[in-house]
């Protein structure tokens, strides 16, 4: 497998009222291969949302890069942005944020489809096979976000990102808000869109149970930066730094309660 995804010494800084700038990033680097699975953990603050916005060219970074298929995603002009937009899309961890509400639901379908080069035909056929896989019915198609639950807007979100056939996913705790079994129903979905294009994702998740299920690797972040990388299995059987196991101990404890 090939890198599809690289960052180089990511660091980026934000301003804080009356104090000093703080360092989200320090000094970050990984790479995701095509077809591979890489989990992004650790505990909250620890910069996983702003790292997944960086690397889907939604923040620039205070310095580094970030490269997709060898091109600096920073550096590309608009018109360049579009493929790119085809082949990376992002699942946000905030469903009511992430979905226009005067939109309907078909129109922001459609608006990742914007430009494939498919037929009539195929777009309405992309459409009725990625609300299937979402447990969505077909009529949800005439309404507008702001219509439907928490969980039913992050099922809209997920098929938004899915629809289009993407190379690449990164997908910010994509799963929290849904009950366990439309979850199972998702995974799987993203899991056989893997095998059937060779779809990566970046998978952030507090739900250790869905990372061990999903990631092929894993990426432990603490305080910005990257305290261990390996394996999944390695990970969840023999963690080598201490924020992996906190976080392990406390995902059973959470199990026994």
């Amino acid at each position: 497998m090939t890198d599809l995804l690289t960052a180089q010494n990511l660091f980026l800084s934000r301003a804080r009222a009356g104090g000093p700038a703080v360092d989200v990033l320090r000094g970050l680097s990984l790479s995701v291969r095509s077809g591979e699975t890489v989990a992004l953990i650790g505990a909250s603050g620890t910069g996983k949302t702003t790292l997944a916005h960086v690397l889907a060219g939604l923040l620039r970074p205070s310095a580094g890069q970030v490269t997709y298929k060898g091109a600096d995603v920073q550096a590309l002009s608009q018109k360049q942005h579009r493929p790119l937009r085809c082949e990376l899309q992002m699942i946000f961890q905030d469903p009511y944020s992430s979905l226009d509400p005067r939109q309907s639901v078909e129109a922001v379908l459609r608006e990742a489809l914007l430009f494939h080069p498919l037929s009539e035909a195929e777009k309405q056929g992309r459409i009725r096979a990625t609300l299937h896989d979402m447990a969505l019915p077909e009529d949800v198609l005439s309404r507008r976000a702001h219509e439907f639950s928490g969980g039913q807007r992050q099922r809209i979100a997920i098929a938004r990102a899915l629809v289009g056939q993407p190379a690449l996913i990164i997908a910010d705790e994509a799963v929290s808000a849904l009950d366990v079994s439309v979850q199972a129903r998702v995974l799987n979905t993203l899991l056989m869109q893997q095998q059937r294009t060779g779809l990566s994702l970046v998978f952030i998740s507090h739900d250790m149970a869905v990372v061990r299920h999903m990631a092929h690797r894993v990426i432990v972040l603490d305080q910005g930066q990257v305290v261990e990388e390996g394996p999944a299995e390695q990970i969840f059987t023999a963690p080598r730094s201490d924020t992996a196991r906190m976080l392990l101990q406390h995902s059973r404890e959470k199990e026994l309660s």
